[in-house]
């Protein structure tokens, strides 16, 4: 950490180049962006002419997104999001949002006017993720810019080019709501280290603070963080930031309610649900926004001592409201799934994975996901502890740790401190730079900045990982791996259209077929790996577990049709496993009891079809 003692120099004789941020620099910055997104453009471009094999993502949320937008443009309300195809009669609520349903729809229908169904889904599905790096690259080179000047906002626009190929979000095909989100959490970021603390800027943070929410829910705890930093930061500078946090508490209020009565059903406007924008979040929010404006606005000439009154009273008041509006969402909303779908489906997700277990399943992945953001926690700290930019760090540093220690319990949180890494890290890596081409002969002058640029990407560590543990791959990994690409040639197009040549019905299959046969089919399914539909998961797994005799009822009572999976399938060989009399185990013995029909097309490949006898 020596090197970023050498910078404190350099950075105080910038002084002059960041004291008005705004004031110049703009047409570099969209300029600079906008070489940027050429090169992801062209990226992109070649993957799809020399590799792409589907236009939408591989995960199941990419797949789902394209049914419930489908749905849309078919016909189905706006405030109605219910998967009627999804589970048990009558279906599946799911709790995704119409924002990013909206944009999506609208690139098909425009792309329809002169493109075939098909190809208009297949280009919108490639604008729209690759078009989301636009905000992201310009507000982190913009919140940059603000922190160090000209050089740090080239120094983190490249990095940020490296953070948007790395994240398959922004991947074409890439329709779930998480680029979305990180987008957002750029812009809020970008809002915070305002060195003049305009109320434009904050008033922004707290629309992309607003929309986030309504989207989804996993940012919230971050929002949370980012709404303490603004709180604490009036109590203690005053009036000189009473404009700033006027303007973000009311532009987070009024705009959160705006997105409620936008996006939920006047039937729900009292239900308390957790995974999404509903009734606590808005009191809560409202609560919180207007009290930080009527305090911002009544007592920011106040002594700190009774600011700090004041907000430690809306604090109290916050607690109040949680515990007496939504105190089931203190908790985990995954934590009341039912056992046995915690153990089968939950704890084989690997988003869903804690830093321990990631680090006892693949722990040459843990550096990729985690180094980067620790590192930036310790730039930041120590540029506050050596009082350069000690305030705007300080932010960084709180808004970091709130994303990492998030990142902890959920691994899929990990893209949030890679993306907000970069403010304080591209602002290093342009001081050393600087430092380097000072003596452009010297190896040691351009090894801190050649280090710190390698240890500021994510990737760089991932590929460490992966070459450490090359030497100590197994067998086990080959069959799995072997297991996995059976399986994925299971459920392509080609593979599930041969479902089409049947009457339609309910498919008793896996919860990772789920997603594909809603897109490629018209039947319905009883399971897909979502939370909200625990009944139908249950279902196929006691089915699995069961005598061929209780699988009989289990099905029957459900209204099953058919009954379709992988051999391969991981779910299927866990449950085989644990009954090894069940009708999972029977099914891959090919032993199929008398009440099912095999009805597979001899063109299947790796697809077994059962019609239920009735």
């Amino acid at each position: 950490m020596a090197s970023i003692e050498s910078t404190a120099a350099l950075s105080q004789s910038k002084r002059g180049e960041r004291a008005g941020p705004l004031s110049s620099g703009k047409s570099r910055l969209g300029l600079a962006v906008l070489i940027a997104f050429v090169i992801i453009l062209l990226f992109h471009l070649v993957n799809l002419a020399t590799s792409y094999t589907d236009y939408v993502g591989p995960d199941n949320d990419d797949a789902m997104r394209l049914v419930e937008v489908r749905d849309f443009l078919g016909g189905q309300g706006w405030f109605d999001l219910m998967q009627y195809r999804l589970g048990p009669a009558p279906g599946t609520l799911m709790h995704w949002s119409r924002f990013v349903d909206l944009p999506i729809a609208a690139l098909i229908s425009f792309f329809g006017l002169f493109l075939s169904p098909r190809m208009a889904e297949a280009t919108a599905l490639f604008v729209w993720p690759v078009s989301l790096a636009l905000p992201v690259l310009y507000f982190i080179g913009l919140g940059a810019r603000r922190i160090g000047g000209e050089r740090a906002m080239f120094a983190a626009v490249p990095m940020a080019v490296l953070f948007l190929l790395q994240v398959h979000r922004f991947e074409p095909g890439g329709i779930d709501h998480h680029n979305v989100q990180m987008a957002l959490i750029a812009i809020v970021a970008a809002g915070l280290v305002d060195p003049l603390h305009r109320a434009s800027s904050y008033a922004l943070s707290g629309l992309a603070a607003a929309i986030a929410l309504a989207v989804g829910a996993e940012t919230t705890p971050l929002i949370g963080v980012a709404a303490v930093i603004i709180a604490l930061r009036w109590a203690f500078l005053g009036q000189p930031y009473a404009a700033a946090a006027r303007s973000f508490g009311l532009s987070f209020a009024v705009l959160t309610a705006a997105a409620y009565v936008a996006t939920v059903p006047r039937a729900l406007y009292t239900t308390v649900t957790c995974d999404n924008l509903s009734y606590g979040f808005l009191v809560l929010t409202v609560f919180g926004g207007a009290a930080l404006f009527g305090a911002a606005s009544l007592a920011s000439r106040a002594p700190m001592s009774v600011r700090l009154a004041i907000l430690a009273c809306i604090g109290v008041g916050a607690a109040g409201v949680t515990l007496a509006v939504m105190p089931q969402c203190l908790q985990n909303p995954l934590a009341s799934l039912d056992p046995l779908l915690k153990e089968i489906w939950l704890d084989r997700v690997t988003e869903a994975q804690s830093v321990f277990m990631q680090a006892k399943l693949r722990p040459e992945t843990v550096g990729g996901f985690y180094f980067v953001g620790f590192i930036a926690m310790v730039v930041s700290a120590w540029r506050v502890k050596m009082g350069d930019r000690a305030a705007v760090h300080l932010v960084l540093f709180v808004l970091l740790s709130g994303a990492w220690a998030i990142s902890l319990i959920q691994v899929r949180g990990t893209t949030f401190p890679q993306m907000l890494s970069i403010l304080p890290l591209a602002v290093l890596v342009a001081e050393l730079h600087a430092i380097a081409r000072r003596d452009p002969d010297s190896v040691i002058a351009g090894l801190p900045f050649a280090i710190m640029t390698l240890a500021s990407i994510p990737a760089f560590w991932f590929v460490v990982g992966f070459l450490a543990s090359e030497a100590t791959g197994s067998e086990k990994s080959d069959k799995a791996a072997a297991a996995g690409e059976k399986v994925s040639i299971c459920v392509k197009e080609t593979n599930l259209n041969l479902l089409n040549r049947l009457p339609k019905g309910m498919i008793a299959a896996p919860s990772n077929m789920g997603s594909p046969i809603l897109r490629f089919t018209g039947h319905s399914v009883l399971a897909a790996p979502y939370h909200r539909n625990p009944n139908g998961m249950l279902v196929v797994l006691h089915a699995g577990l069961a005598t061929p005799e209780k699988a009989e009822a289990i099905l029957g009572d459900v209204g099953t049709d058919y009954v379709v999976f992988c051999p391969g399938d991981g779910e299927l060989k866990e449950l085989a496993q644990r009954a090894p009399d069940g009708l999972a185990a029977a099914l891959l013995k090919d032993r199929p009891p008398a009440f099912l029909k095999d009805v597979t097309p001899s063109d299947a490949t790796n697809l077994k079809i059962y019609r239920l006898v009735r």
